[in-house]
Order: C-alpha cells, then sequence, then structure tokens
C-alpha cells in the first residue's frame, strides 16, 4: 500500500490532473498558493467544485467561480450565502440573456 504524499498530489494538480486536485482540494487546509495556482479559466468541472466546497471560501472565489457557464456551478454560487448580491444579480442578469446557453 502506498501512502499518500500531499507535495506529490499538489504538485500533480498543479500540472493539470484534476483527479489529484480535488483530491488536493478535499483536504481541510489547503495551501494558499495551491489554491490560487488551481484556480484557472479551463479548470475542470470537479476542480471549481472543489474550491466551492472549501470551508475558507471567499468572495473572490465565488466571483471566479461565476465566470463559467454551467449551471451547477452556477447554482452553488448563487446559493453560497456568502455570494454578495450583487453578484447574484449579476449571474441572473448574464443568464436571462443567454437563452438557454448556459451548459448543465
Amino acid at each position: 500500500m502506498s501512502h499518500y504524499n500531499a507535495s506529490e498530489f499538489e504538485a500533480a494538480a498543479l500540472a493539470g490532473h484534476w483527479r489529484a486536485a480535488a483530491a488536493v482540494l478535499s483536504r481541510v487546509n489547503v495551501k494558499p498558493e495551491v489554491l490560487a495556482g488551481l484556480m484557472t479559466d479551463d479548470a475542470h468541472l470537479e476542480v471549481v467544485l472543489g474550491v466551492l466546497a472549501c470551508p475558507d471560501l471567499t468572495a473572490d472565489h465565488l466571483a471566479w467561480a461565476a465566470a463559467f457557464d454551467n449551471a451547477q456551478i452556477l447554482g452553488r454560487v448563487v446559493s453560497n450565502p456568502k455570494t454578495p448580491a450583487s453578484l447574484v444579480r449579476e449571474i441572473q442578469q448574464h443568464a436571462g440573456s443567454r437563452d438557454g446557453e448556459v451548459c448543465g
């Protein structure tokens, strides 16, 4: 049985392996620099959902996630009590103008 090596998983996650990123994001404490490195414009769905599940979620994390056109992500952003009302309104306006183009 092999043991879990946090630094190896972090390196793999930062190299773009979404499964490693999901494992890293499932930990109680994620290094801020690793979290920042995972928050890319082309992040995998599971990575975005993992960021949204972090206990120390901030408005900046929510704003980053809100940039994705995915109904599951946007639903989690809108339903999060930490989401500023202005961001919820922005998402609603954007979704209303998309005519069903938001992926689910």
